[in-house]
C-alpha cells in the first residue's frame, strides 16, 4: 500500500469532518428583522453564544441594516460575518450594515464588537446615524479585542469616532486587513502586542463618509469642517508596544497625525512598514520612541498639510532606531525631517521633493541630536538642505545628489563624514 495515499485520504477525511461539523448561523432565526428600525443586538448576540456553545461557527448576516441599541460579543472560535467579500465604499443600503446607536457620548463605554482569541468579524459596514460634523460627539470603538488571533477583515467603519482598538488590552497575532473608514479621533490603535501583529490594506479617507449617500454625510461647507476636526483630532495610527509587527499598503489623508509610534506601559514598538503612506497630516509621521531593534520603513510616502512643521517628527524622548528607505516626500510643509532625540535616523535612497513651504529658511533635514545617517537621496529644491546641531553626536551624509549648490550647516562637535555629494546639474 503507498503510504503517500493513505496520508492523503487522512487529510481528506479531517477536511471533511471539519466541514460536516462546521456550524453556520442566520439571526434571524433568533429574531433579527435587519430593517434599521427594530433593535436587533439581542438576537444577534444569542446567534453568536449559540455558535460558541457549539465549539464555533459563523454568524452569517445577509442584505439588510442590523440595529444595534447595545453591543456584542464574538466568543472564541466565531465569525461574525457579512457578504462583503472585499474592500468597499458602501452605503447603508447596500451589503450588510450595522447601525451603531449605542455609547453615544461616552467614549469609554462598551465597544460595539468585542472579539475574543481566535474569533473574527468581517465583510461588514458600520455606521453611526446619529453623528453629525456640526456636532461631533464621543463613541466607543467599533472593534476590541483581547487574547490571541483577532481577525477584522474586509469592513468599512464608514464614520467612527474610534475604530479598531488592538491595545488596550495584552494580545498576540492580530490581524486587520481590507479595512476603508473615515476615523475622527482614532483609526487603530496597536499596543501591548507580544507576538508578530499584521495590518494589510487599510485606507482612511473622509470620501468614506462624504460618498456614502447619507444625510448626515458632510457637504458643501460641512467638507471643510470635517477636514478641520480631523487636523485638530485624528490620529489615524497609533502603535505602542508590537513587537515585528508588519504592516503593509496603508494609508491615512486629513489627519493630525497618519503615523504615531508612542511608549506605552508595556515598551515601545519594532517592526517592518512597507507602502505607508499619509497625505495631507499636520504630521504625517511622528516618533516618540522605538526599540532598539527600531522601525525599518520602506516605500513610504509622507505629504504635510500647511500646518505642518514636519513631515517626520522624532521627538526628544526618542532613543531608539528609526529607518527610512526609498521613501518619498512633497507638500507645503515646513521640514522634511526633524530630529530631536538621542537615537539613530537612517535616510536612504529617499526623494525631498519640497520644503519651506513659507519661505523662512528651514532646512530638509534638520538633527539636532543623535546620529544621523543620510545616503543616496535625492534634494530637489534650491533651499536649504541639511542642518547638524550642537547636540548631535554623529553623522555620515555620503553619495547624496542636490539640485543646486549643496548647503550643508554642520554647528555639531561630534564626528561628521562627507564623502561623494554631488550637484546636478
Amino acid at each position: 500500500m503507498d503510504l503517500r495515499f493513505c496520508a492523503l485520504g487522512a487529510v481528506a477525511m479531517f477536511a471533511l469532518c471539519c466541514a460536516a461539523g462546521a456550524v453556520e448561523l442566520n439571526p434571524a432565526d433568533f429574531g433579527a428583522k435587519a430593517d434599521g428600525a427594530a433593535d436587533d443586538t439581542a438576537a444577534i448576540q444569542a446567534a453568536l453564544d449559540a455558535a460558541g456553545a457549539k465549539g464555533g461557527g459563523v454568524v452569517q448576516l445577509g442584505v439588510g441594516q442590523y440595529r444595534l441599541n447595545g453591543s456584542l460579543v464574538v466568543p472564541s472560535g466565531v465569525t461574525l460575518a457579512g457578504v462583503w467579500q472585499g474592500p468597499h465604499f458602501s452605503t447603508p443600503h447596500q451589503g450588510t450594515t450595522l447601525l451603531a446607536y449605542a455609547g453615544r457620548g461616552d467614549e469609554d463605554a462598551q465597544p460595539l464588537i468585542t472579539l475574543r482569541s481566535n474569533s473574527a468579524v468581517r465583510g461588514i459596514t458600520v455606521f453611526h446615524p446619529e453623528q453629525a460634523v456640526d456636532d461631533i460627539q464621543p463613541y466607543p470603538w467599533v472593534i476590541q479585542g483581547a487574547g490571541t488571533h483577532l481577525d477584522v477583515m474586509d469592513m468599512t467603519l464608514l464614520n467612527p469616532y474610534k475604530g479598531i482598538d488592538f491595545g488596550t488590552f495584552g494580545h498576540e497575532m492580530h490581524y486587520i486587513r481590507n479595512v476603508y473608514g473615515c476615523p475622527l479621533r482614532i483609526g487603530v490603535r496597536l499596543d501591548k502586542c507580544t507576538d508578530i501583529g499584521r495590518v494589510e490594506n487599510v485606507h482612511f479617507n473622509p470620501n468614506s463618509w462624504t460618498r456614502a449617500g447619507v444625510p448626515n454625510a458632510p457637504k458643501d461647507n460641512n467638507w471643510q469642517k470635517l477636514v478641520d476636526y480631523l487636523q485638530a483630532n485624528c490620529v489615524a495610527f497609533e502603535i505602542g508596544r508590537s513587537d515585528w509587527e508588519y504592516m503593509f499598503n496603508t494609508f491615512s489623508w486629513g489627519c493630525k497625525v497618519g503615523y504615531r509610534f508612542f511608549q506605552g506601559e508595556a515598551g515601545p514598538s519594532n517592526g517592518n512598514f512597507l507602502g505607508i503612506a499619509a497625505d495631507w497630516a499636520v504630521t504625517p509621521l511622528l516618533v516618540e520612541q522605538t526599540q532598539e531593534s527600531g522601525l525599518l520603513i520602506t516605500n513610504g510616502e509622507f505629504v504635510g498639510s500647511p500646518a505642518c512643521t514636519a513631515a517626520v517628527h522624532i521627538t526628544a524622548t526618542h532613543s531608539g532606531v528609526v529607518q527610512l528607505s526609498n521613501c518619498s516626500f512633497w507638500g507645503p510643509h515646513e521640514r522634511v525631517v526633524l530630529n530631536e532625540g538621542p537615537g539613530t535616523v537612517s535616510l536612504s535612497q529617499c526623494n525631498f521633493v519640497q520644503w519651506d513651504n513659507g519661505g523662512t529658511g528651514a532646512v530638509a533635514v534638520e538633527a539636532l541630536a543623535g546620529s544621523v545617517i543620510i545616503q543616496g537621496c535625492r534634494f530637489g529644491q534650491d533651499k536649504a538642505h541639511i542642518r547638524l546641531g550642537p547636540e548631535v553626536r554623529s553623522a555620515v551624509i555620503m553619495g547624496n545628489q542636490f539640485a543646486a549648490p549643496v548647503r550643508i550647516r554642520n554647528e555639531t562637535k561630534g564626528e561628521v563624514q562627507m564623502l561623494g555629494n554631488v550637484t546636478a546639474k
